[in-house]
């Protein structure tokens, strides 16, 4: 879902500046899901994304006044919500994360061949989903909204705050660990 589509439009975006409860209901209906989907990557536990999702949606909701639209709005929740993991992971309370595309997808193409049946592709893409969670948080961050979200170099860098430059390099050393942590799984 790439491209402006009605959750982005000026119109809408001025509803929701004014405090329309029905506006505000359809921006978190286009977006919960892929909102609960990065905190589930991120945090590891359905229970703390859970937590994350409605609480990115009451800090946006406080903060709609504010958002000025100079990055999307999909991007604007986004680096709500990765804030809000960063912020958590960093307390020490949780480590993990899952999933795939890009060279994730590969490593679990690679995980997939591999003889045996499902309770060991089971196995496999546990061991994945391993290698993810034991990404350092800043690595794995720019990994969930790459590989998994699909989100541009450029949206990462406005998520998170960060120089462009920062976004590739951290997402490079993060493909290249992630490589070598699956692969120590295969042999």
């Amino acid at each position: 879902m790439r491209g402006e589509g009605p959750s982005e439009s000026e119109p809408f975006l001025a509803r929701l500046r004014a405090g329309d409860s029905q506006a505000f209901e359809d921006l978190v209906k286009t977006y919960q899901h892929r909102i609960y989907g990065v905190a589930l990557r991120m945090m590891g536990s359905r229970a703390d994304a859970e937590e994350v999702a409605q609480e990115t949606f009451l800090r946006a909701h406080g903060a709609l006044g504010d958002f000025r639209g100079d990055a999307r709005l999909s991007t604007w929740l986004y680096a709500i919500a990765s804030r809000l993991c960063l912020n958590r992971l960093a307390s020490g309370e949780h480590r993990m994360a899952r999933r795939r595309t890009d060279t994730v997808e590969m490593l679990r193409g690679r995980l997939e061949d591999q003889p045996g049946g499902d309770l060991e592709r089971d196995e496999r893409e546990a061991a994945l989903h391993r290698a993810i969670a034991e990404l350092s948080e800043e690595r794995r961050v720019v990994i969930v909204l790459r590989d998994l979200e699909g989100l541009a170099y450029d949206e990462i860098a406005a998520a998170l705050g960060l120089e462009l430059g920062t976004v590739r390099s951290r997402l490079h050393r993060a493909r290249l660990e992630l490589k070598d942590k699956v692969e120590r799984y295969l042999t």
